[in-house]
C-alpha cells in the first residue's frame, strides 16, 4: 500500500501516521459491508483535505480544490472534502474522515452522503495518538447500514487509551436494522453563531425532516437551544487552533527545521502564529468554558432523545469563496464557521451526530439534515437514521458524472 502523505507543501513526502493498523481496520471494514478489499501500490485515489481542518473548499496550493460531484463549481466541504467527493463519485465505496468541528458531517452534507461523528472516545486514536477533546475519526458512506457496520469495526478500546466511550448493548449493524421506539425529538433552528444567516433551503430541510419524523410516530417540538449570545466562535478558536498548530510544529520537526509560511496554507500559518502568541492560560480557560457549556447543553438536550438541525447554514459554497488565502485568512475562517454554524458545538458536547442526505434543493444540490443523539447513544441514533432512510431513500439519487 502506498503511504498516504500530508497535504501541506512542507510535509508532502511524509506519511501522516503509522497507517498499518488503520489500513487493517479499513480492510476489515470493507469486508464487513460485503466489499472486497484489494490494496495495491498506487491504486488508492489521492484525495484532498485542507491542512487546517476548516469547512471551506479544501483548496491546496498547487493541487486545486475538491468539488462536490453534484456541481464542479461548488466545494465538497471541509475538511474531509476529498474523501467525500471520492465516495459520492463512486471512486471508492467508503472513505476515512475525521471531525474536530464538523469535518465529517460538512462534506457529507455537501456531497449527499452519510457522515457520522461518533461520541467522544468511541473510536480510539491508538496505537500512537492521544486523547482529543474535540476531534474524532469516522467514515463517509452512502448508507446508514454501511456506517453502522463500519462503526462496529472501528469502535472500541485500544490498549493505553486514557478515556473511552462505553460499549454498545448490541452491535451497531443490528441497531440499524431495528425500528426505534417512539421518541421525543427537538427541532432546533436558532444557530449557535449569532452572525449566521440561514439559507431557507437549509431550514426547509430540517423542518421537513421534523415533519417526516412526526409522521413516523415520534413526538416533535421546536426547541430554542441555549447557545445564542455566548461568543462560541472565539472560545472554540482558542481551543481548536492549538491542535492545527501542533501539526505545523510536528511538520517542522520532521523537516529538521523551523516551519515557515511556505510550508503550509496561509490560514494554517495564521493559526500557527496565533497559537504561538496565545497564552497557555487562555487555552485552558477556553477549554474550561467549553466544557462547562457542553455539560449545560447536554443537560438541556436531555429532555429529547434526538435533536434535528440543518446540517449547514447555507448551500455548498462556490469554489473560491472560502479558501483561507488572501490578505485576511482569518476572515475566511470566520466565514467557514458561518457556513457551518451547527456542527462545531456538537464536538464541544461530545455527543454523537450524523448528517443525512434526506433532500435535494431546486439548485440540484443535496440538502443535509443533522441528527444529534444522546450521550454515547449511537445505537438509538442509527436506529432513527435508518428509519428516515427507509422512509425517504436516497441511494438512487446520484450525481450526473457525464461532465
Amino acid at each position: 500500500m502506498r503511504p498516504l502523505t500530508a497535504s501541506s507543501a512542507g510535509r508532502r513526502r511524509f506519511a501522516t501516521f503509522d497507517q498499518r493498523k488503520i489500513a487493517g481496520k479499513f480492510v476489515r471494514a470493507l469486508f464487513a459491508i460485503g466489499r472486497r478489499a484489494i490494496l495495491r501500490p498506487m491504486e488508492l485515489p489521492v484525495v484532498r483535505q485542507d491542512s487546517h481542518g476548516g469547512g471551506g473548499d479544501d483548496t491546496i496550493r498547487g493541487r486545486g480544490a475538491a468539488a462536490t460531484p453534484w456541481s464542479l463549481e461548488r466545494a465538497a466541504g471541509g475538511s474531509s472534502g476529498g474523501s467525500a467527493a471520492a465516495v459520492a463519485a463512486g471512486m471508492v465505496p467508503i472513505a476515512h474522515a475525521n471531525d474536530g468541528g464538523g469535518s465529517t458531517r460538512i462534506p457529507a452534507a455537501c456531497c449527499g452522503l452519510v457522515g457520522l461523528k461518533p461520541s467522544r472516545g468511541r473510536i480510539s486514536v491508538g496505537p500512537a495518538g492521544g486523547h482529543s477533546y474535540l476531534a474524532t475519526d469516522g467514515v463517509l458512506t452512502r448508507t446508514v447500514a454501511e456506517t453502522a457496520a463500519l462503526l462496529d469495526v472501528l469502535a472500541g478500546y485500544e490498549l493505553g487509551d486514557s478515556t473511552w466511550a462505553p460499549p454498545p448493548g448490541t452491535p451497531y449493524a443490528q441497531a440499524a436494522r431495528r425500528p426505534p421506539a417512539s421518541l421525543r425529538i427537538g427541532l432546533v433552528l436558532n444557530p449557535p453563531l449569532d452572525d449566521a444567516v440561514l439559507d431557507p433551503e437549509c431550514v426547509r430541510g430540517a423542518e421537513q425532516a421534523a415533519s417526516l419524523l412526526a409522521s413516523l410516530g415520534h413526538h416533535v417540538e421546536e426547541f430554542v437551544a441555549p447557545w445564542s449570545g455566548l461568543d462560541l466562535g472565539q472560545e472554540f478558536t482558542r481551543a481548536f487552533a492549538p491542535g492545527a498548530a501542533m501539526l505545523v510544529r510536528a511538520g517542522g520537526e520532521r523537516l529538521g527545521r523551523d516551519p515557515g509560511p511556505e510550508d503550509v496554507e496561509p490560514l494554517t500559518w495564521a493559526i500557527y502564529e496565533h497559537t504561538r502568541d496565545q497564552g497557555t492560560l487562555d487555552y485552558l480557560a477556553a477549554i474550561n468554558r467549553l466544557e462547562s457549556l457542553g455539560r449545560r447543553l447536554v443537560r438541556e438536550f436531555d429532555a429529547f432523545d434526538a435533536i434535528v438541525t440543518p446540517a449547514l447554514g447555507s448551500r455548498p459554497l462556490p469554489i473560491g469563496e472560502v479558501h483561507g488565502r488572501g490578505p485576511d485568512p482569518w476572515d475566511h475562517f470566520r466565514r467557514s464557521g458561518l457556513f457551518t454554524p451547527f456542527t462545531a458545538v456538537v464536538n464541544v458536547t461530545g455527543l454523537p451526530a450524523v448528517s443525512l442526505p434526506l433532500y435535494h434543493g431546486g439548485d440540484g444540490l443535496p440538502t443535509g439534515v443533522q441528527l444529534i443523539g444522546r450521550p454515547a447513544g449511537e445505537e438509538q441514533l442509527l436506529e432513527l437514521a435508518a428509519q428516515l432512510e427507509s422512509a425517504l431513500p436516497w441511494t438512487e439519487r446520484t450525481p450526473d458524472l457525464q461532465w
